[in-house]
């Protein structure tokens, strides 16, 4: 199964780097290139569009405004949000409404190329991902703002949720802990309780937990 992408940024450097990872690999396809937001949008109106790849800042239209604008038309495009920005006004707008199979990543974090051909690929499942260096803010928030002996939270499940939160599935966030099923599973079912989330799917999940694990963190550091 081949995945349609748009790329759009006003960058031309960008533009080309990003397009090159990309095709690289043989189930990506980038079907648009564009320079700004509203030509982003006028873009995804006329094809069959998996994946949005936006700079967060671009002329007329900025990547959040367009990225919910594809979103209304094609809500089944996902949205990757790409930004030298780690700002959570930004990030919260993204995920306000439908936060399943939406991205918000760092510049930086994508000198790494597998980085974005993971995302995207990551994302069209209908993952919500953070980038790591967000995530490790927002734990860095709850272990600054919470006493060690009121913690909810164990190193074994932020460990967990650090992964989870970035997009990585089940079996694989057991792979690079090191931990059994059981004890992951048990970390995982911790975080649900405590979190207050029904467990269903595991895309469901992952996209409840770290959506909540968000707002909590970015409360306590308000």
């Amino acid at each position: 199964m081949t995945t349609s992408v748009l790329i759009a940024d006003d960058s031309p450097y960008i533009r080309t780097a990003y397009r090159r990872i990309l095709e690289t690999q043989d189930d990506l396809e980038v079907s648009v290139v564009v320079d700004d937001g509203r030509a982003a949008v006028e873009a995804a109106e006329g094809i069959s569009l998996d994946v949005a790849i936006l700079d967060v800042r671009m002329p007329r239209l900025d990547g959040i405004t367009a990225g919910k604008k594809i979103r209304e038309a094609s809500p089944s495009t996902a949205i990757v949000i790409v930004s030298a920005f780690d700002d959570w006004t930004y990030i919260q707008d993204l995920v306000a409404t439908d936060p399943g199979g939406k991205a918000y990543i760092l510049k930086n974090s994508l000198d790494d190329i597998g980085e974005l051909i993971r995302v995207v690929r990551q994302v069209r499942k209908g993952y919500v991902i953070f980038d790591h260096v967000l995530v490790d803010k927002l734990v860095g928030y709850y272990e600054r703002h919470t006493s060690p002996e009121a913690r909810e939270f164990s190193k074994g499940h932020l460990d967990v949720i650090t992964l989870y939160s970035r997009g990585f599935e089940r079996s694989e966030i057991g792979s690079m802990l090191e931990i059994s099923s059981d004890q992951l599973d048990q970390n995982l079912s911790d975080l649900f309780t405590y979190l207050e989330i029904d467990e269903s799917d595991d895309r469901g999940s992952q996209v409840a937990t770290t959506i909540s694990f968000l707002h909590r963190c970015v409360a306590l550091d308000a």
